[in-house]
Formats: structure tokens, sequence, C-alpha cells
């Protein structure tokens, strides 16, 4: 309960007079609806009696009063499913923000699917919290209470008998519905799970397909569907169980007033038309009374996905500026100074440190105090987010959009830059050859490029920011040498060229570096320019020997 109000303080405050005005519209909604059974009864006893100008005033009061309520209960439902709409929006932005800001390691427990789950179905549960079911809430507690005064007002016994059944319903539905909390965390976990790896599924379906692995992965997605369908059908099981609880005591009333006040017209105690005056009250009663099982229901799953949307919105980012307590060093005894506009080469075998020294120098692992420096400044003292827009990092494996190849270089900023970053990045001839050019949309993660492309097209993306810094990851490793030979001859002839870090494998896209850092298992084992490295006794030199001719390195 405590999670909901913090939800209403944070969310719902900027619109309590919606909520105001719409429990306003709500109230008068009832007052009128428990209103008319009154001139229903003075239009039946009017009849009985033979006076024809009240039985057509009553008719009339009945009409009016019945296209008003039609009205207000139109505005109550604006009034109250606009701000459900609104907060939905704002939480989808809140959690949005707070994916972003997240760090590696909160995205390793939190899969895409999972995300996913947390902001469609969570957030419409919560959507639904704001707008229907806290209608049905005020709706229930209005009806109840005109209605109960109503019925008092004609027959304070009828109104007293009529009262148990009800009581007696809503406190079993109460008992049942505090498992629909567990229940409903239980179903959204299940198909996180499940939506996560039909995500990964289709992202590596070429791959799947590839290697004839259809079966294996359906048998894996068996359990995750059947536990998903599992949850949803004991969902369900509960709400068939306590669905006609309500609507069975609302019926029983009728049996009570037709066997307790059947006779009290001839007994001279209630009139004909107030008998069914209070037939129709009991009666009106009973839809909000069925109703408020479903509404009970989805005030507990709101409380459950608000629980899940707090793991996210709660979330404090990893902050790499912030001190951070390190096990045990991935990096050690690495030194090496390159200038200002100047390149350095980072070469070494898989797992020897390469991305982690990217990572620290961008500052998503932070280094140690005094281990980094630009210039003068410990690279720690720089503003996390002012260094990271200078700091620009191209990874092996960038991600594409499922957007145009525009969008995917520009991603906002000015598309008078789109044709001297593609003709940089080596993609004109490329974008001439696709159907639309360079508004060719590439596909989920660039599917219809070749590797090449989409390694182009992430350089042309890191070269279009103003950066001081410029960190490629292996990113010429699917390119051909002509045109490798040709981004690198264009990274070098800019004057205004960032300070470029280049790792790679293929050790002719380092040749030109000034300075060359060769790592093996976290440590640097050699370092200087391609010339020396070559003549001398380091790894380097034994990976240029078989990337240059094989068998003379056979023979070294």
């Amino acid at each position: 309960m405590l999670q909901i109000t913090s939800y209403f303080r944070r969310y719902g405050s900027p619109y309590a007079w919606w909520y105001l005005g719409g429990t306003l519209l709500i109230a008068a909604t009832n007052a009128l609806s428990v209103t008319i059974p009154l001139y229903l009864a003075q239009g039946i006893d009017a009849l009985r009696e033979g006076a024809r100008d009240q039985v057509f005033e009553a008719s009339v009061y009945v009409a009016v009063m019945g296209g008003l309520v039609i009205l207000v209960r139109w505005l109550s439902r604006l009034a109250f499913f606009t701000p459900g709409r609104l907060v939905e929006a704002q939480i989808k932005r809140d959690l949005f923000a707070s994916i972003l800001r997240q760090q590696s390691e909160f995205h390793a427990r939190y899969p895409s699917g999972d995300l996913m789950n947390r902001m469609t179905s969570d957030v419409q549960m919560v959507r639904l919290m704001f707008g229907f079911t806290l209608l049905g809430i005020v709706n229930t507690v209005l009806a109840m209470g005109l209605t109960a005064s109503q019925m008092v007002r004609l027959s304070p016994s009828l109104a007293a008998t009529v009262t148990v059944p009800l009581v007696l319903g809503f406190a079993i539905t109460l008992g049942f519905v505090g498992r629909f909390r567990k229940i409903q965390i239980r179903m959204q976990e299940a198909t996180s799970a499940l939506s996560d790896f039909v995500l990964s599924s289709y992202q590596g379906v070429a791959t799947l397909k590839a290697f004839g692995a259809e079966r294996a992965i359906q048998e894996r997605f068996t359990p995750l569907n059947r536990e998903a369908l599992e949850a949803q059908l004991q969902r369900a099981r509960l709400r068939v169980g306590i669905g006609p609880v309500l609507s069975l005591a609302a019926s029983f009333n009728i049996f009570l007033l037709l066997w307790i006040g059947g006779p009290m017209p001839s007994q001279g105690v209630l009139t004909v038309g107030e008998l069914v005056a209070f037939i129709t009250l009991v009666t009106y009663l009973t839809g909000p009374l069925r109703g408020m099982t479903f509404i009970l229901s989805l005030f507990r799953q709101a409380q459950a996905a608000m629980e899940r949307l707090d793991a996210v919105l709660m979330q404090r980012p990893l902050r790499p500026d912030l001190p951070n307590p390190v096990d045990a060093p991935a990096l050690k005894n690495i030194s090496v100074a390159v200038r200002g506009g100047g390149t350095l080469g980072v070469f070494g075998p898989t797992g020897s440190g390469k991305s982690t020294l990217l990572r620290c120098l961008t500052r998503l692992n932070d280094p140690p105090p005094r281990a980094v420096y630009v210039g003068d400044l410990d690279v720690r003292s720089i503003h996390l987010e002012a260094w990271r827009e200078r700091a620009v990092l191209v990874p092996q494996r960038a991600f594409l959009f499922s957007e145009t190849v525009s969008d995917n270089v520009l991603l906002g900023i000015d598309p008078r830059l789109l044709t001297p970053l593609l003709k940089r990045a080596q993609l004109q001839v490329d974008m001439e050859a696709l159907p639309k050019g360079v508004l060719t949309e590439v596909g989920e993660a660039g599917l219809t490029l070749s590797g090449g492309q989409r390694q182009r097209v992430a350089l042309a993306r890191g070269l279009s920011r103003n950066a001081t810094v410029l960190l490629l990851d292996d990113v010429l490793s699917a390119v051909d040498h002509a045109t490798e030979a040709t981004l690198i001859a264009e990274l070098q002839s800019n004057p205004d060229r960032p300070t470029t870090v280049i790792v790679a494998n293929r050790l002719s896209a380092l040749r030109h570096a000034d300075v060359i850092v060769v790592l093996d298992k976290g440590r640097m084992v050699a370092t200087g320019t391609h010339d020396e490295l070559i003549e001398g006794d380091s790894p380097y030199r034994e990976a240029w020997l078989r990337q240059s001719d094989p068998e003379l390195a056979e023979t070294a």
C-alpha cells in the first residue's frame, strides 16, 4: 500500500484537480442514478391511482435524468482516464531515462526482453490503476453509499436484510484477492523470460537456420511458454473462483426482497412503487459490486507491477566517476604516451585486455586515480558527461537501429554533414548500390548490410561527433585491404584529427600509428613503432610474419 501511495504522490499529484472533478462527476452520476428509482416509484403509484398528469411528469423526470446520467458518466471517465494516459507517458519517459543512465552491469542483470515487458505490460497495469481501477473504486464506494442511503430511506429493515449477504460476499472476495499479487509477479516474471528468449531468437534467426537449430530452440521455448501459460491459468482460475461470489450475493438479495418485501405493499408498509424502487436500487448496486472483484484484482496486479517498475526506476546507476572497489586489476604495468592528434595502436590476443583498456579510457570502467591523464589532468577529475561527449567509442559490433542509413549515421545531428561523412567512411559507392540510397532501411541490427558496410556506417557515426579522443575497437576487420588503406589515410590526413586509439588484430591497420602497445594477459609486453616491433622479439613480430607471409612465419 505504501508503494501505491508513493506512486500517487510522484505521478498522480499533478492531476489532483482532474481526480477531484472526476469524483464530483461520479457523485453526480450516482446521485442521479439512485434518484431515478424514486421518480419511477412515484410514476407507478400515480398510475395505480389513475393520476395521468403525475405519470407524465415522472416519466419526463426519468428521461431527462437518464440523459444527464449518460453525459455526466462520459465526462467522469474522461476526467479519470486522461490522467491515466498522462501518467503512463511519464512513467515510460522515466523508465527510458533510467535505462539510458545505467551501466553495462545493469543490462547484464536485466535482459532486453525483460525491460520491454516492464515498459509495456507493467506500465499498462499502472495506467489502469491510475484510470480504470481508481474510477471503479470511487464509483463503487459512492454507489454503495448513495444507494444505501436511499434504501434506508425507503425501508431500514429491508436495507439491513440485503446488507448481510453483500458484506459476507465482499469479505470472501477480499480473502481471495490477496493472492493476486503473488500470482501476478510470477506471471510477469515468466512473461519477461519468454519475451527475452523470443527476442534473442529473432535476432539470431539467420544463425539458427544456418545451423539447423530450430528444434533445439523450440525445445528450450516450450518450458518457458508452459511456465507463462500456467501462471496465466492460475490467475484465470482464481478469477473464476471469486468472480461469482458478489454476483451470487446480489442475486440472493433479490430472493430476500421478494420473500420478505413482497408482502409489504399488502401490509401497508411499502407501496408497490416503493418496492419496485427498492428492487431497482439493489439491481443498480449489483453492477458496481460485480465489477469490484475485477477492480480489486487489478489493484493487486498494479501493486506487483509497481514493484517491478521500481526495480528499474529506483536503480541508482553505478557511476564510474565514483570510487568503486576493485577485487583484482585487469590491467597492470601499462605505460604509454601519445601526443594530441596522434595515433595509438593496441594489439594483443583474445583476452589480453584490449577492450578493458578502451573501457577505462571512455570511463565505462573507471581507472585508478592518477592512472590516465589528458594533458596534465587526471581523467577522473573531468566531469563524466563532459568527457563522454569528447571521447567517442566505435565498437567492433556496433548496433544499428532498424532505421535508414542516414538516421543511423546522424543520430539527430545536422543532415548537411551526411555527404562528407559518407565520403570519409568510404560509403559513397555502397550507397549508390542500395535500392533507396541513404534512405534504405537497414533492418534489425543492420541485417541487410554486409559486415564491412555495418562497420563503416558505425565509423561514420563515430566521425560525426566532434571528438577529442576517437577509440576504434577493431572496426576495420570486415573491410578489404584497399578500403582499409583508404580509411587509414583519411583518418591520418585530417588536420583537425582527434587523438585516435586503434585496436586491431590485422596489423596493416596499425602500421601508421605513432606508437603501438602489445598486450598479453593484461600486461604490456612490448611497445614501439611498427618498424621497431617487427624487428624485435614479440607476439607482434610473429603476427606480422604470419599475416604477410605464412610460410616465412613457419621458418622464423
